[in-house]
C-alpha cells in the first residue's frame, strides 16, 4: 500500500511552512521528537533543507503519491548528532586543508621562483608552464587588479610571484600547478614524499574536499563525486595503496588517510590524526562503512603518519 500524504506535506509541496508545522510535518513521517520546543528552536536555526541530508537515509517515499516515512526508531536526537558530528568533521578538515594549502602554495612559490633561477617575476614566463600559462595569467591578472586595491602598492607588471600567489583562490593555485613544468612539479612532490602525478590528482581532489567544508556542505557520508589517484608510495612506504579504500574511493576516508599523512609531514605537532581518531571514537555509534573506512581504518590511518616521518 502506498503512503497517504497529510495535509501538511500537501502544503510543504506548494510553499513554505512555519517552523512549527515543519516539526509536525516530521512528526508525521514517523519521526520521533521528545522535545517539540528544542526541535522548533534547532530548525530556526539551521534549515529543514539542510537538515534533510542528514535523515534522508532514514526515510522510505510512496512511488505513488510520494509521501515519505521514517523507518521505526529514527529520533531527532540522532539526527542531530549526525548534524553535529559532520560539523566537527568539516571544522577538522578544513583546519588541514589550510596548512596543506599553505605549504604547497609556498614549495610552488619557492620553486618556480629560486630553484628555476628566473626570480620574482617568474610567473610571467611562459616557459615554466605548458599549454594554458596565458589563460591561467589573464585570470590572476584579473583578480590581482580587483583584489589589490589598496592592498599591494604596485601594478599586476610589478607583482613577484610571492604576492600574486596569495591572490589565487585553492582552484586557481590547482590549475597553475597543474600546468607547471614536470621538472619543478617533481621538486614540489618530492617535499612530500608523493609521485608528481599523484600530487596533482591529489590537488584537484583537495580543492573539492576543501570547498565542501568552507560552504557548510554535508561532508561525512557524501558520494564527494571526485577521487585522486591511489599512490602507491608514501614516504618511506613503497606498498601505501593498501592504506586506502580502493573499493569505495569516493567517500571521505581515502581524503582523511592522504590528509593525514601530508599533516604529519607539514606539523606533525598539529596531532591531526590523534584529533580525528578521537572524534571518530567519540562519535563511535555512527556507521563507519558510511565514510568508506575499513574495519582496521585505525591502523592503516597510524601506518601512513608513520611512512612521513622518514623518507
Amino acid at each position: 500500500m502506498g503512503l497517504a500524504m497529510s495535509q501538511v506535506e500537501q502544503r510543504f509541496q506548494d510553499a513554505p511552512i512555519s517552523i512549527s508545522e515543519q516539526v509536525e510535518l516530521l512528526i508525521e513521517r514517523g519521526m520521533e521528537i521528545a522535545d517539540r520546543e528544542e526541535a522548533e528552536r534547532w530548525l530556526s536555526n539551521v534549515s529543514f533543507h539542510r537538515m534533510r541530508g542528514y535523515w534522508e537515509p532514514f526515510e522510505s517515499k510512496s512511488k505513488g503519491s510520494g509521501a515519505r516515512a521514517f523507518q521505526g526508531g529514527v529520533t531527532f536526537a540522532s539526527v542531530v548528532e549526525r548534524y553535529g558530528f559532520d560539523q566537527r568533521l568539516r571544522n577538522l578538515t578544513l583546519d588541514a586543508c589550510d596548512h596543506i594549502e599553505v605549504s604547497l602554495r609556498t614549495q610552488w612559490v619557492h620553486n618556480v621562483a629560486y630553484v628555476s633561477g628566473v626570480g620574482r617575476f617568474a610567473h610571467l614566463d611562459a616557459s615554466l608552464f605548458t599549454r594554458y600559462h596565458s589563460d591561467n595569467l589573464d585570470k590572476l591578472r584579473h583578480d590581482y587588479e580587483d583584489y589589490s586595491r589598496g592592498k599591494y602598492p604596485y601594478r599586476f607588471s610589478d607583482c613577484p610571484i610571492w604576492a600574486a600567489a596569495e591572490v589565487m583562490s585553492f582552484g586557481q593555485f590547482s590549475r597553475w600547478y597543474e600546468d607547471t613544468g614536470r621538472q619543478i612539479r617533481r621538486a614540489i612532490a618530492r617535499h612530500y614524499g608523493i609521485d608528481e602525478k599523484i600530487l596533482t590528482s591529489l590537488l584537484r581532489h583537495l580543492v573539492r574536499v576543501r570547498n565542501i567544508c568552507a560552504h557548510h556542505e554535508r561532508l561525512w557520508d557524501r558520494d564527494l563525486q571526485s577521487t585522486f589517484t591511489i599512490p602507491n608510495r608514501l614516504g618511506n612506504n613503497r606498498k601505501a595503496s593498501r592504506f586506502f579504500n580502493q573499493l569505495d574511493s569516493h567517500k571521505i576516508y581515502n581524503a582523511m588517510v592522504i590528509i593525514a599523512y601530508l599533516m604529519e609531514r607539514i606539523n606533525p605537532a598539529a596531532e591531526w590524526r590523534q584529533r580525528l581518531t578521537a572524534l571518530l571514537d567519540e562519535y563511535g555509534r555512527l556507521p563507519r562503512d558510511s565514510m568508506g573506512m575499513p574495519s582496521d581504518w585505525r591502523a592503516k590511518l597510524l601506518s601512513a603518519c608513520e611512512a612521513a616521518r622518514v623518507s
